[in-house]
Order: C-alpha cells, then sequence, then structure tokens
C-alpha cells in the first residue's frame, strides 16, 4: 500500500480548491480559514500531547511562524479569496501549480545552485501554458476577474517565499511541532482579518460544517500524517513527482461539482502546464 501514498496525498490536496467552493457561499474566506484554524490548532495540539513530540527553540518557533503566514496565511488566503472572487477551481489549481517550478529557479538563484535546462524549459512551458489558458478562458463570462487574478498573484510568491525559508532555516525541525507554530500563527493572522476586513457572519448548515470538517481533519490533519509518513519511509522526495496531477484533479472536481466548462484553448494551456511540471519532476533516486 505504500507506493499508492504519494497518489492518495495528491488526490486529497486537490479537493482543498473545491472545499474552498463549497465552503464559501456560507462564510467570508478569511471567516472560514479562521475557523479551519480555530479547530486544527487543538487537533495539533493533541497530537503533540499522544506523540510526545520535542520542543523548538524560540528562533525556530519564530522561523515556523514565518512561514506559517505565507504558506498558511497569504497562500491559503489567496487562493480562497481568489476563488471567493468567481475563479474557476481548476483555474486556481493550474496558476498556484506553477508553484515547483518557480521554486527551482529561485532556489536555484537564492542557494547558488545550477538551474539546468530542465528547469528553464519546463519554467517556460509553464508560463507560455497560463498564458493560453488566460486567454482560452477570458471567453467564459466569471471565469477570470481582475480581484481573483490578484489573488492568485499575491498567493503564488507566497507559497515559494515560505517554501524556501522552511528549506533554509527548518530542515531538522520536528515537523508536528513545527507545523502546530505555523497553525498558531496561521490562527492570529486570519483572526485579525476576519475581524479588520469582513463582517464574519457564517451560515452555520451541513454543508458548511461538513465542508469545514473535510478541510480540517482530512486537509490540514491526516495529509499532514500522510507526509510525515512517507517522510519516515523515504517517500518524501517522490511527493513533488506527482503534484502535476492537481491541475486535472482539480478541474474534474470543478467540472463534477459545480458544472466549470473549460474551452480546448483551457485545456491545450492546462497540457502544457502539465508537461511542464513533468519535466521538472524529481527523479526516483536509485
Amino acid at each position: 500500500m505504500t507506493r499508492f501514498i504519494p497518489f492518495i496525498f495528491v488526490l486529497l490536496w486537490s479537493t482543498g480548491f473545491v472545499g474552498a467552493k463549497f465552503g464559501l457561499p456560507y462564510a467570508e474566506p478569511f471567516t472560514l480559514l479562521m475557523w479551519r484554524m480555530i479547530f486544527v490548532v487543538p487537533l495539533f495540539l493533541i497530537l503533540i500531547v499522544i506523540l510526545r513530540r520535542p520542543k523548538i527553540s524560540l528562533f525556530d518557533a519564530s522561523i515556523q511562524a514565518l512561514v506559517g503566514v505565507l504558506i498558511h496565511g497569504v497562500y491559503l488566503g489567496g487562493v480562497f479569496a481568489a476563488i471567493d472572487a468567481n475563479i474557476s477551481a481548476g483555474l486556481a489549481a493550474l496558476i498556484t501549480s506553477l508553484n515547483p517550478l518557480l521554486l527551482a529557479v529561485f532556489s536555484g538563484m537564492i542557494l547558488n545552485t545550477a538551474i539546468n535546462k530542465h528547469e528553464w524549459l519546463g519554467l517556460s512551458l509553464g508560463l507560455l501554458g497560463v498564458l493560453i489558458v488566460l486567454y482560452g478562458t477570458s471567453s467564459w463570462e466569471g471565469t477570470i476577474t481582475t480581484k481573483g487574478m490578484i489573488w492568485l498573484l499575491v498567493a503564488l510568491p507566497a507559497i515559494v517565499a515560505g517554501t524556501l525559508i522552511q528549506k533554509r532555516y527548518a530542515q531538522n525541525i520536528d515537523l508536528i511541532t513545527g507545523t502546530s507554530y505555523q497553525y498558531g500563527a496561521t490562527l492570529l493572522f486570519f483572526t485579525l482579518l476576519s475581524f479588520t476586513t469582513e463582517i464574519g457572519i457564517v451560515d452555520w448548515n451541513v454543508t458548511f460544517v461538513a465542508t469545514l470538517s473535510w478541510l480540517v481533519v482530512v486537509l490540514s490533519a491526516i495529509t499532514i500524517l500522510l507526509l510525515l509518513y512517507m517522510i519516515r519511509h523515504g517517500e518524501a522526495t517522490r511527493v513533488a513527482s506527482y503534484f502535476y496531477l492537481v491541475p486535472p484533479l482539480a478541474a474534474f472536481q470543478g467540472w463534477l461539482f459545480f458544472d466549470e466548462q473549460w474551452s480546448w484553448l483551457t485545456i491545450a494551456g492546462s497540457t502544457l502546464v502539465i508537461v511542464a511540471l513533468a519535466i521538472n519532476r524529481p527523479k526516483k533516486a536509485k
């Protein structure tokens, strides 16, 4: 069963985009994410106690707080705000899927490692694919909004920056303890945004409770535990090689649940992005 875990991980990750679409009719994006963190933080504190995870230094805790605000705060907040601004789940997944391509280039620049031809080719194809998608989807009313695109352009560099900081300063930090600090800082971040920029009203119906439960238990807890399992069993380096499956999975779910339709140009552009991600996927260690 171990070899199927990366596929399960990516499948669960892709549901986050559709989960946002399910929950946003009943709460504003930052308020929804605030409630998500309200339940996630105590869940991870319980995991720390049960699994007896070690403490970390004040410096490491501050680094994790920064990473949390960037990845779980600005990135997730940007994606949810973009979807709330009528960006489709598939398009949001496609644009943010450029993360590994940008990460490969910027990690080479910042960490002084060589950027190979495959990485430049992947980035070029990925950007070209996104431009084709944006051109193709512009003919579909409500699919592209300026506000939504701005939020995605805020979200994308945030996850790249957060990942680079994590790679540079947090390689030896216990993942459960570190993640708890990330979620704690994110809770404060969304609480501030919710109380200062939104009304904060939530329609606590069955759909919203089910969506929030999925986001908390499946995405913020089980998905992270799967990642920890893969790291322990030497599968972590293979996870990124499956991320090119996220855009088509999210697009399929958007079509299945919300009847999101794409033109032939968006399909062609998406294919280019998927090829770009596949070109850049890490090779399995021998």
